[in-house]
């Protein structure tokens, strides 16, 4: 079969009538994201379907047509494909009727399916449904395939089994296994009727049946015990398999864990270094007071100058009352210090070193200059309890600017240390912003570890975290197990063949034992029937042995085309117990390759699908076209190079809906890398929105098509 054309008109972003002219090679359809690319394959996958469903849904009218048609006014959706199959030209087409209301809603109806075949200067028009013949529908899985995911045909379903009724010879023999079934058993009733009646060789016949009686007993435990190992051996393998998919997933996600548990470690240690407690600082180690050494003194000097004052006062308002105490110390000219000056514990060691602390001089006790210092000390005492010059009523009943003086006294002691605390407050900051710059390169680096976590999540299949975590865990143990499941299979499988072997030999002696008496016939013809009823079994798994070689065999001839300059493996295809096919790579010391690179698996499915369109070829003389819907995802440049131009020289028609071959422009649109085109041998086209287009509008998206080479 090979497709000339397909026309598309008003599928969704397909307004009005679109037509893809195709080549029997490689054909290209290059489309950014919301170009159409995805419809294209949508329109094709609604087209094939034979079964009525989705006839008629509204989701495919282009948005833009319907909205520009007036009131009543009517258009169709209509996809057709022209291919030739087996030298004749068909058409098949389906399509159906949407109208719009006065009140702006869309109906549907006149749904057609057909398929025209000409002949001569005549059409011939069938239903589409007949389309089966030229493409069966379960065939249809193996043409078309959406994402690199899609490619892995033979796990899916029954493909295995409808590969085999296609392309090989097992179906002829279904017919004569239950007739085989049937005659065995009645030959084998009919021999051992006859030889009951043989008394001479009973006892022989007796062991022989014995014999075979507990062989067919043996054979069946282990063929139930081959079924119960290889089901492990596949559900394990199964168990490896989605570790395949993950087990690099799973690497790194252990890795990404370390490091975030590093750096988190790394990040509380950093945060409790900081010591950001500024306010508390103003205030206790007296931050606030730092630059201010000329206000200090200027507050000191204003202090003063009203203690000085306020002494003045009193000291005339004793005067004038008459107190002796004041008149003598007028009398001396000076002005006395406040009580509190120097402080008592100034003054109370001075009283017991028995030394002025501030002319130096001696002042042993009892004499004048110790008790001066007594006496002032016991002035100090009595001014604390409200009773220093009692009788007379104070000028000033409370003391402020004593207050305002003993705090000056406490900032001039601890001055000097204030002043010199720029340097510590300046490094301390400087400290904490290090820190603060730290810990943002450390949460830069964490928001980093974190998208690559949530990359490898997004990418793992559904996977969640634990169970990537799990799988890696596991590996080893279900590799174990696996080949222990399979070490055993191989012993079972001997001890089968052991057994068949004995099971025949019985068999065999027990239908000599009847030569020359009346059950002779009877037993060489149940042996006989017997024996082609093996016959049968045996051809039929050799037939489905044989048609799975071939694929490989084939795959590996497509695999090395396409792999050429690259690693490549040897492709194995084996029949699981479930009944599904498996597709992998073996290294050449026989060892599976249970994690190859996204790109090289990729190659590996194809060239499988390959092979099997060429079995299609070989049976019946037409080749099945491919349809692929963006197969090289995971591929570099350079390899997507290397691989279309390959596939372009396969002489096979293969159509590939891709983003590939584009780069952004000057304008920030993607614009097709002609330099890479060129080197490909294919028909190419171009899709794209039209400009402009309203982002917000569904209304406005159209997808136009541009014939590249």
């Amino acid at each position: 079969m090979i497709i000339h054309k397909i026309e598309i008109q008003n599928f969704r972003s397909y307004y009005k009538e679109n037509t893809f002219e195709l080549s029997d090679g490689l054909n290209l359809i290059i489309g950014s994201n919301g170009d159409g690319k995805t419809t294209f394959y949508e329109a094709l996958e609604w087209l094939f379907r034979t079964d009525g469903i989705n006839k008629m849904d509204t989701k495919y009218i282009s948005k833009k047509r319907s909205e520009e048609l007036m009131p009543n006014n009517s258009d169709d959706v209509r996809v057709a494909m022209t291919y030739e199959h087996k030298g004749r030209i068909k058409v098949l087409e389906k399509m159906f009727h949407f109208t719009k209301s006065f009140d702006g809603e869309v109906s549907t109806s006149n749904y057609s399916f057909s398929l025209i075949e000409g002949n001569g200067v005549e059409r011939i028009i069938k239903d589409g449904v007949t389309f089966d013949k030229d493409l069966p529908s379960e065939m249809r899985k193996f043409i078309m395939f959406k994402g690199e995911q899609d490619l892995n045909i033979l796990e899916k379903s029954n493909s295995l089994k409808q590969l085999v009724d296609e392309f090989s010879e097992v179906q002829d023999f279904e017919a004569y296994f239950s007739f085989m079934e049937y005659a065995t058993k009645n030959a084998e009733q009919a021999r051992d009727n006859a030889q009951k009646l043989d008394k001479k060789n009973a006892d022989k016949i007796k062991g022989y049946n014995k014999t075979i009686e507990q062989e067919k007993g043996l054979l069946s435990d282990i063929e139930r015990e081959i079924k119960i190992k290889e089901g492990e051996a596949e559900n394990f393998e199964g168990l490896l398999k989605n570790i395949e998919q993950s087990e690099e997933a799973s690497k790194l996600l252990k890795s990404v864990n370390q490091r975030i548990e590093r750096l988190s470690q790394r990040r509380a240690e950093t945060a409790a270094r900081i010591k950001e407690n500024y306010t508390i600082n103003l205030l206790d180690d007296m931050w606030i007071l730092m630059g201010f050494a000329d206000t200090a003194e200027e507050y000191s000097s204003k202090i003063n100058a009203l203690m000085n004052e306020r002494k003045k006062q009193e000291d005339q308002y004793l005067v004038t009352a008459g107190v002796e105490k004041a008149i003598k110390a007028a009398e001396r000219g000076f002005t006395s210090l406040p009580a509190h000056i120097p402080g008592r514990k100034i003054m109370e060691d001075m009283l017991e070193e028995e030394v002025c602390k501030f002319c130096g001089r001696k002042a042993e006790k009892g004499s004048e200059a110790w008790n001066f210092m007594h006496d002032r000390l016991e002035e100090y005492k009595a001014s604390l309890n409200g009773k220093a010059d009692e009788g007379i009523e104070p000028l000033y009943k409370a003391n402020y600017i004593g207050e305002l003086q003993k705090r000056d006294t406490t900032l001039n002691d601890n001055l000097s240390e204030v002043v010199k605390m720029r340097r510590k407050i300046q490094d301390a900051i400087a400290f904490n912003n290090r820190l603060h710059d730290d810990i943002k390169k450390i949460d830069a680096n964490l928001s980093s570890e974190f998208e690559q976590k949530k990359r490898i999540l997004a990418q793992a299949d559904g996977l969640t975290e634990e169970q990537l975590l799990a799988n890696y865990d596991n590996i080893s143990e279900w590799m174990d197990k696996k080949n222990r499941a399979i070490n055993r299979i191989d012993i079972l499988k001997r001890q089968r063949e052991q057994h068949r072997a004995t099971l025949e030999e019985a068999e065999l002696a027990l239908s000599k034992t009847s030569e020359g008496t009346a059950a002779e016939m009877y037993a060489k013809t149940a042996l006989i029937i017997q024996q082609i009823s093996n016959a049968f079994k045996n051809a039929k798994e050799e037939n489905k042995r044989r048609l799975l070689d071939a694929i490989e065999e084939k795959s590996n001839l497509f695999l090395e085309k396409l792999n050429t300059n690259d690693f490549k493996g040897t492709i194995r295809i084996i029949e699981k117990q479930s009944g599904q096919g498996e597709a992998f790579l073996m290294n050449n010391d026989s060892v599976r390759i249970f994690n190859p690179n996204t790109a090289l698996k990729t190659t590996y499915l194809m060239s499988v699908l390959f092979a099997i369109g060429n079995l299609s070829s070989e049976r019946d003389g037409t080749e099945l076209p491919l349809l692929f819907d963006a197969p090289t995802s995971s591929f570099t440049d350079t390899k997507e190079n290397e691989f279309f131009r390959v596939i372009g020289s396969l002489r096979k028609q293969i159509i590939i809906v891709t983003k590939s071959f584009l780069r952004d422009g000057n304008n920030g649109e993607a614009i097709l890398d002609l330099s890479r085109i060129n080197d490909i041998d294919g028909r190419i086209f171009r899709i794209e929105k039209k400009r402009p287009f309203d982002d917000k509008k569904l209304g406005t998206i159209q997808t136009i098509i541009t014939k590249i080479k």
